[in-house]
């Protein structure tokens, strides 16, 4: 099994506020894993396709794990998610929804289109440390990652 810690989790999420305090929890919950940030589902797919501004990006390197934001502009999470589980290439990749929403619509949808976890977020920094410690515990401790990023 790989080392994963090295392996960055991809965010996409449109809010800088959001990000940062992600960011934050992060660090203070000392889960020590580089944070790739794509602002909306179009980025993210151009990053996992290695198109555009990221046609540079090894083509066998991918996100260890994706938090995904469902509310975005353009191409939402729901369309994003649905595109990487719809892809041979991708599917492997846990996909977290992180989201505000507790609708049971958001919920059920991205359970349906492939969705590894849905997670509403938290209230406060807290929470976001829990919640961080949590993912750090469950994905990288006791769960063995698939090795998308080491496909050719």
């Amino acid at each position: 099994m790989q080392d994963s810690k090295n392996i960055p989790i991809l965010v996409v999420e449109d809010s800088p506020e959001d990000f940062e305090v992600l960011e934050r929890a992060f660090k203070k919950s000392g889960f020590d894993v580089p944070l790739q940030r794509c602002k909306d589902g179009q980025e993210a797919l151009d990053l996992l396709y290695k198109e555009g501004a990221y046609e540079n990006v090894p083509k066998g390197v991918h996100p260890s794990l994706i938090l995904l934001d469902l509310n975005m502009p353009g191409v939402d999470g729901h369309a994003l998610l649905e595109s990487v589980k719809d892809d041979e290439g991708l599917k492997r990749i846990p996909i977290i929804v992180l989201s505000t929403s507790s609708s049971d619509n958001d919920i059920n949808r991205s359970y349906e289109s492939g969705a590894n976890s849905y997670i509403q977020k938290p209230d406060d920094m807290k929470g976001y440390i829990d919640m961080v410690a949590d993912i750090k515990d469950y994905w990288f401790a006791r769960c063995a990652l698939p090795t998308c990023w080491a496909s050719a």
